[in-house]
């Protein structure tokens, strides 16, 4: 399924301008792969690859579609870095102790 998914990309959607929504790519293959649900396409999604911007994801084509996916990733990733530092600060005494977080309990 991972391949039929991938090729539907590398043929359909190649290049920024040919991006899809994750919803409207559903809609629009799930009579062509069987068993395709909304569940099993946001695991396969996350591990193709894709670049996604604002309207979906797309088969890259040009180097700045790369670059610009990196800058857009980096832009999701940066809040989220800010928001564990906030996290991290406001429970110091959590984190001190022996230096390691309690992963396993």
């Amino acid at each position: 399924m991972k391949q039929s998914i991938l090729e539907l990309y590398q043929k359909y959607h190649r290049g920024k301008e040919n991006a899809i929504s994750r919803d409207a790519f559903l809609l629009r293959y799930a009579d062509q792969i069987p068993d395709f649900t909304d569940r099993i396409f946001r695991k396969i999604y996350s591990e193709l690859p894709i670049c996604t911007c604002e309207k979906g994801g797309f088969w890259p084509v040009r180097k700045i579609e790369i670059l610009e996916y990196r800058e857009y990733l980096k832009k999701k990733a940066i809040p989220l870095f800010e928001r564990w530092q906030r996290v991290n600060k406001a429970h110091v005494e959590l984190m001190n102790g022996n230096g390691q977080m309690e992963l396993f309990l």
